[in-house]
């Protein structure tokens, strides 16, 4: 006899360090976008908002780093996420739109890097569209 499944366990992905990296950054990008049309509508609340979800993110992705096994890899993507944050803080303190933009744009090359590590392991010759 067969034991049965939950059927959350039938639809639940196997994930992968990595998957959730991905994940928490286009989590970041979705949440700067936001904070930039907020900025753009003058919405302050919704901006502190959005800018404190992205800066959440940042620190989940640095906690997550493996410091004993990363060397240069992790001592980089600390000085990034760190520099991100700094970036993001003051945009928002000084309404720059501009400069979430270029964050989020990195981050996305980066999320784009991690995707085709991902898919590429996964005979995939490409990164599907998230």
């Amino acid at each position: 006899m067969k034991p049965s499944l939950d059927a959350a366990e039938l639809v639940q992905p196997v994930q992968l360090p990595e998957h959730l990296v991905v994940l928490l950054l286009e989590g970041g990008q979705r949440f700067l976008a936001k904070a930039e049309d907020a900025i753009r509508h003058q919405d302050e609340g919704s901006r502190d908002y959005f800018l404190k979800k992205a800066g959440a993110i940042l620190k989940e992705l640095t906690s997550r780093l493996n410091h004993k096994e990363g060397g240069d890899l992790v001592n980089n993507l600390v000085r990034l996420y760190g520099w991100w944050s700094q970036e993001i803080r003051e945009a928002g303190a000084k309404a720059e739109a501009d400069r979430l933009k270029r964050v989020s744009a990195q981050m996305g090359e980066i999320r784009r890097a991690w995707e085709h590590v991902l898919f590429q392991g996964e005979g995939m010759s490409e990164s599907p569209e998230l």
